[in-house]
């Protein structure tokens, strides 16, 4: 089992550090005017891609693991509903592979350490 979601986390990192990199090192123009697209504040696209980036490698790396999966919900989730669900399954089956991978993650790790903070 652990090596498996192993292999599940470093897929997933490696995904959002790709994706948020595209965003970060191209001077965060296309993710800030998706956002303004979307009718939100533009600098919710230099978050999202900062995220993405800082977040897949922190997933990587086991540090942060359940609250960086559970933003990882949350953008796949935004992502699948604002973009590619209207574009059907063929287009939406990506976001709902990283959606359910990040689910995954999010639910395999113990609960009781998740809400304890230190």
């Amino acid at each position: 089992m652990r090596f498996g979601m192993l292999l599940i986390r470093l897929m997933l990192g490696l995904t959002f550090i790709i994706h948020g990199s595209q965003k970060v090192f191209s001077g965060f123009g296309e993710p800030m005017h998706m956002m303004q697209g979307l009718g939100l504040p533009a600098f919710l696209g230099i978050l999202l891609a900062l995220f993405e980036f800082i977040g897949g490698i922190l997933i990587i790396l086991g540090i942060l693991t359940n609250y960086i999966a559970l933003g990882f919900i949350v953008i796949m989730l935004g992502a699948l509903f604002t973009v590619h669900l209207s574009q059907g399954y063929m287009a939406s089956e990506f976001v709902i592979t990283l959606l359910i991978m990040s689910i995954a993650v999010a639910t395999s790790y113990n609960w009781k350490k998740f809400f304890q903070f230190y």
